[in-house]
């Protein structure tokens, strides 16, 4: 029977702060994912002291809930990077998103952090040949920014890869690994915890109130008196603790299912190169073995809108199958969803808006980013006239017709179902199937 909660939860700790809340710290930190405990963990070594505070259970949001692709990278081509913001700072963004991969590796292996780091990289997979050829050029203009481990893996190679027919070669980032989310969260916890930081959870910050001596934050009938705060909330913000940044950052439902058990042997077969996959397609379904190296993950976008995973785990299904048909009767031993933060621009933002700091739009490559930028924003809390980021370059935007909550993403899950019906076209006509259907 199909269990409706992360798979990365199974047999995981959960911890619980019995402590009485302060009234007093030196920074309060709203939101306990990557972000926050990054920068809690940076700001506690630097002498701080550090209360953090999570309106559920410590780690229930995204960053136990997503697919543990630990890569580098945003959603912004280099084209549309000098377009928008320049040659200089489209430099910049490449080289800080390997500087996040990096660092948050970096991370695990300094602090020897036990959440299954595997050296696995990740494949993205052309859906059509156009495809191909884009990927190549990008590629190539990246290498001459910086140059990083990545090669094209041609449609006659892709056998070594993947056992499908689905797609027309691909580019491997051959430095891009996978971890356990909910493992690599409870590692930074817990560093966080052994450097003095106090976190939270259950604790909603119900606002947050600029003073002459600093802020109050209010929470559940208690008020802590601080001097920064920085908003780590990313795809939970909510209107009410902060309506500035919830008008800029859209939440946007991801939706995961496992597959049980399939043996070593079935999935080393079905994915020989061991990597993390992703597709060109604009459904972007997204897969990987699970570290036990015995079942599939595979996310996908179900909706745009909230739906619950009893309803989006019949697409989900259909998309593992139409990748491995051999799996069409294959038992799904869960199904989750949860909820990213999109920004308008497509990059994540480090910044301040009335003396409150924030960190966040990570569009769905938050594994590696969000610790770094947490890491970041918390340098910019302690050297705030320095430059610590390209990130503090790239402003949240706001949109007229966003408000804070995403009223229009019905609509949006519809348009989005005639591109994927459109990408499926381009794939037949690639494939010389198309006869105008």
């Amino acid at each position: 029977m199909t269990q409706f909660t992360p798979y990365w939860w199974q047999d995981q700790p959960q911890h619980r702060n019995t402590q009485t809340l302060p009234t007093k710290a030196d920074c309060v930190i709203v939101g306990a994912g990557f972000t926050g405990l990054s920068a809690a963990l940076t700001l506690a070594q630097a002498g701080r002291t550090v209360v953090v505070l999570d309106s559920q259970a410590i780690g229930f949001g995204a960053s136990t809930r997503n697919g543990g692709m630990l890569g580098s990278g945003h959603k912004v081509s280099v084209t549309d990077a000098k377009q928008h913001y320049g040659k200089a700072i489209a430099d910049q963004l490449h080289c800080e998103a390997n500087a996040s991969l990096a660092y948050t590796k970096g991370l695990i292996n300094e602090h020897n952090i036990d959440c299954d780091l595997q050296a696995c990289g990740r494949l993205r997979t052309a859906w059509t040949p156009t495809d191909f050829t884009a990927m190549q050029n990008a590629n190539a203009d990246l290498q001459t920014i910086q140059p990083f481990s990545a090669r094209m893996v041609t449609p006659d190679e892709m056998p070594k890869h993947i056992q499908t027919e689905l797609y027309f070669g691909g580019l491997l980032y051959q430095q891009h690994a996978s971890v356990q989310p909910k493992k690599l969260h409870h590692g930074l916890l817990e560093l966080a915890l052994n450097a003095g930081v106090q976190v939270f959870g259950e604790h909603s910050a119900n606002s947050v109130k600029a003073k002459l001596d600093g802020f109050c934050v209010s929470t559940q009938g208690a008020q802590i008196h601080c001097q920064q705060v920085l908003m780590a909330t990313n795809g939970y913000t909510q209107p009410k603790v902060s309506w500035f940044l919830a008008k800029r950052v859209m939440p946007v439902p991801s939706f995961i299912i496992v597959t049980q058990e399939l043996g070593k042997d079935v999935v080393q077969a079905l994915l020989p190169g061991g990597h993390c996959m992703v597709e060109t397609r604009q459904r972007f379904c997204y897969y990987r073995a699970t570290p036990c190296g015995k079942r599939i993950m595979l996310g996908s976008r179900a909706a745009l809108h909230a739906i619950t995973p009893q309803q989006a785990l019949p697409t989900l299904k259909a998309k593992l199958t139409e990748i491995f048909p051999s799996l069409k009767d294959t038992p799904i031993s869960h199904c989750w969803t949860g909820f990213t933060g999109f920004s308008f621009s497509k990059l994540p933002s480090i910044g301040c808006h009335n003396g409150i700091h924030h960190a966040m739009g990570y569009s769905g490559n938050g594994v590696a980013m969000a610790p770094y930028l947490g890491h970041k924003a918390a340098l910019k809390m302690l050297q705030p006239d320095q430059t610590h980021s390209v990130f503090e370059q790239t402003p949240l935007q706001s949109r007229i017709y966003h408000h804070g909550y995403p009223w229009y993403m019905m609509a949006a899950s519809a348009w989005y179902r005639l591109s994927d019906w459109r990408d499926d076209r381009r794939r037949l006509k690639a494939l010389g199937q198309d006869q105008g259907k």
